[in-house]
């Protein structure tokens, strides 16, 4: 998935929680690393490696 399209289902959450709270709260951090692909999957398969053991 793109950036933009990441940030359009951000907006489209943010937007359905607002229609029924007069307040959103949004916290967004984001690790950026060129030359990193698919950091996230190997994230969790890290973890479970380590739970595994």
């Amino acid at each position: 998935m793109e950036w933009d399209e990441v940030m359009a289902v951000v907006k489209r959450a943010v937007d359905v929680v607002a229609a029924a709270s007069p307040r959103v709260g949004l916290v967004l951090k984001a690790d950026i690393r060129p030359g990193y692909d698919g950091q996230l999957t190997a994230k969790v398969e890290r973890v479970e490696h380590h739970l595994a053991d």
